[in-house]
């Protein structure tokens, strides 16, 4: 009788409990990003030069469109990135590479390559969202605009 009790009690429970664990894995995603952004900002700024961030399926090179795989945030010595591949030559410096800490997630962001200018501001101008969406309605976003601070999102959100 109990065992049958326990058992209808976390048929109800596990889908809330799934979907908690599934916001969760979504704020870790967010946060990460962040920080990324907030190293990339800080070095650009210690090393008075640009500092890019880019997809990376593969932790050595840029690869564009693969943001939910990672990305890398570097130095761009000669100035040729464009965040596909090749964007990372041998005279560049990666700064970090940053993994994706979470599968089932979709991450896009609105450019291929976002960078930092010596004073801390966005490089890549107007505003770039970073939109991360996993399987349920969970969906979190940040948002750069030309100032090069972010903002988080987390209502709101459309996923395709």
């Amino acid at each position: 009788m109990s065992i049958g009790i326990l058992g209808v009690l976390l048929a109800l429970a596990l889908p809330g409990f799934q979907d908690v664990i599934e916001s969760s894995n979504t704020n870790r995603q967010a946060k990460n990003f962040w920080v990324s952004l907030n190293l990339a900002r800080s070095e650009a700024i210690k090393r008075g030069i640009d500092v890019s961030i880019c997809a990376s399926d593969d932790a050595t090179d840029c690869d564009a469109g693969t943001w939910s795989e990672g990305w890398i945030v570097f130095v761009d010595n000669n100035g040729d990135a464009d965040g596909d591949t090749g964007s990372i030559d041998p005279g560049d410096i990666v700064i970090r590479v940053f993994e994706t800490l979470g599968a089932g997630s979709t991450h896009t962001f609105t450019v291929d390559l976002f960078s930092y200018d010596n004073l801390g501001f966005s490089a890549t101008g107007g505003v770039q969202t970073f939109l991360i969406c996993p399987a349920t309605n969970n969906a979190r976003s940040i948002e750069t605009g030309a100032s090069g601070r972010g903002r988080r999102l987390d209502t709101g959100l459309v996923c395709s």
